[in-house]
């Protein structure tokens, strides 16, 4: 069990709680164990004091049992059925209605993957990759307000390239779950990196005959 001090003085026993029966959100309640695993719970669930149902931090429950926890750190609301089931509306809404400021979000994960890596913030290498390549390798709204002779300038500044290779969708499927159990097997971060260490591999034999 792994819940802040800053909020254990909120622990409850997990047995007290139950999901909202009319929760219609499917959260990743493997994604939110990554969660609870690598950083506590910081911020309680939200309970229906009269129910015991839970308004906001279903999936969180769902995770704090998976992992065995006996205790989680909630706060109550004194409400009816009706408002409850408001609540747990909007509060499923509103994470709907969020947007991303994906430059800025790419700012986070450059100097995160510079510094303390990428692990328990829920983001990849490869999602660093593919937003970097929406901002920067396609001519649209990010550019939109640049001149050709800036864009040409922050290229040939910038200390990443990208190669594209088009695949049929069928292919692309399959080479996306292989590259993804290959990141796993050399332990790395990215597929860049994997497609690196595959065409090093492949290339010495050459690379030795040429000598």
């Amino acid at each position: 069990m792994n819940i802040r001090p800053e909020i254990s003085h909120l622990n409850q026993p997990l047995e007290n709680f139950t999901t909202h029966p009319r929760n219609v959100r499917q959260g990743d309640v493997g994604a939110i164990t990554q969660s609870l695993k690598a950083h506590g719970q910081y911020r309680p669930i939200v309970v229906q004091q009269s129910t015991g149902h839970i308004l906001a931090g279903n999936h969180t429950y769902l995770a704090a049992r998976a992992l065995g926890w006996k205790e989680i750190a909630a706060t109550f609301v004194d409400c009816d059925d009706e408002q409850a089931l408001k609540i747990l509306l909007v509060d499923n809404r509103a994470n709907d209605l969020a947007m991303y400021d994906d430059r800025a979000l790419a700012d986070v994960l450059k100097e995160l993957s510079a510094t303390a890596g990428l692990d328990g913030s829920l983001f990849t290498g490869d999602d660093l990759d593919d937003l970097l390549f929406r901002l920067e390798g396609t001519l649209g709204e990010a550019y939109a307000a640049r001149s050709l002779a800036e864009m040409k300038d922050e290229y040939e500044a910038a200390d990443t390239r990208t190669l594209l290779f088009p695949f049929s969708v069928a292919d692309y499927s399959e080479l996306s779950n292989q590259l993804k159990a290959l990141r796993e097997e050399y332990g790395e971060d990215t597929n860049s990196a994997v497609l690196k260490r595959i065409i090093n591999a492949a290339y010495e034999p050459i690379r030795t005959r040429a000598e």
